[in-house]
């Protein structure tokens, strides 16, 4: 849980979505997890057959309010079933689709496409600059304390901080214990100030890790709410493809890349097509994003009937893959960067992609005569 917060954090979910923890205790050993685009039954059954104490599903399996958990109920059958075997299920949905390395990067790599940028930019406010006073000799310790509540992480980079000298005065009171200094004295001492960046929904374990082993009585502890937004993060992502191509060729290359059984084109798309917007699932609603960031065609799994022609009034096409084909594509990518990032923290853990997924959503074949 804590590697993916790392990754894919929880605030960079849409406002509407549920991620995180589902069923399970977060406390509980994860000797084996699967990563999977969606809960159903036979990838229930073949989890706990194979002994996963945890499932990683795109697809948040608790979305709407519950207002009865039956067993005769499938959908919540399921739930009880994974309850009372100590399985854990743990949902990245929008948060994936948002991060860098997520669904929509490897989506437009599987396409081909080049220098990804997000679509729409995540919003500025979800990050905070924590600045803390410490005598020196307690540095690695107070920064030990941050880290580990999720501060200092910028990109892809950890423990991340900047530590400055400086001289801190105080007068102690008569009945105090200053760890520097006498009470009731004025003091000079020299101090560094610890400056890391923190997530804004991680402040309070912050505060609460740098009040549990900081050495002075009085901490002084500065949060500084900062207004850029988090490079690399938001919905979508605009590329260019290596060399302009047919619109007919490239729909039908995607659909090939992706296993789609079928592609729709709809909108106005020219001839000739360079830059691309991608959108994994369900993407129609960022047409005049794309639109706005010069796409000649927006790739998506699926779309509502009148967003064609918005798009040819937009002058770009759309081209429809299913949703389920252009958002399995970060499965196996997934268990790949979990068992790494894993193995580099020390952590015992064996993770695995679920192959035996299918779309739900199957083309019917006309009877031959």
């Amino acid at each position: 849980m804590r590697v993916m917060e790392q990754w894919a954090p929880a605030w960079c979910a849409e406002s509407w979505d549920h991620v995180g923890l589902q069923v399970g205790d977060p406390s509980a050993p994860a000797p084996k997890a699967w990563t999977a685009l969606e809960l159903n039954e036979k990838l229930l059954e073949e989890a706990l057959e194979a002994g996963a104490a945890m499932l990683l599903v795109h697809h948040p399996v608790l979305f709407q309010p519950l207002e009865q958990l039956r067993s005769d109920q499938p959908e919540t059958a399921r739930l009880i079933k994974a309850a009372c075997a100590s399985m854990a299920i743990f949902a990245a949905h929008t948060n994936l689709d948002s991060a860098p390395g997520g669904v929509n990067d490897v989506l437009g790599g599987c396409l081909g496409l080049q220098e990804l940028t997000p679509l729409v930019p995540a919003k500025a406010g979800h990050e905070a600059k924590l600045v803390v006073f410490t005598p020196p000799e307690t540095l690695d310790e107070i920064s030990a304390a941050l880290f580990s509540a999720g501060a200092g992480r910028t990109g892809k980079y950890r423990e991340c901080s900047f530590a400055g000298v400086g001289v801190g005065n105080f007068l102690a009171p008569k009945d105090g214990d200053p760890y520097m200094g006498r009470p009731g004295q004025k003091e000079m001492v020299e101090e560094l100030r610890l400056e890391v960046v923190v997530p804004v929904n991680r402040i309070p374990q912050a505060l609460e890790a740098v009040r549990r082993v900081h050495p002075y009585e009085e901490p002084v502890v500065d949060v500084h709410y900062l207004r850029q937004p988090p490079k690399g993060f938001g919905l979508g992502r605009v590329g260019r493809l290596k060399a302009p191509e047919e619109a007919g060729s490239l729909a039908r290359r995607a659909a090939a890349e992706l296993g789609a059984g079928w592609a729709h084109m709809g909108g106005r798309p020219p001839r000739k097509i360079e830059r691309v917007a991608v959108v994994g699932g369900s993407g129609g609603d960022l047409l005049p994003q794309a639109a706005s960031a010069g796409a000649q065609l927006l790739i998506t799994g699926e779309a509502r009937h009148h967003v064609s022609q918005q798009a040819a009034d937009l002058g770009l096409g759309i081209l429809c893959l299913g949703h389920y084909q252009t958002e399995a594509v970060i499965v196996e990518p997934w268990a790949h960067r979990l068992s790494r990032e894993l193995a580099s923290q020390g952590l015992n853990c064996i993770v695995e992609p679920y192959t035996g997924g299918r779309d739900p959503w199957q083309p019917v074949v006309p009877k031959e005569d």
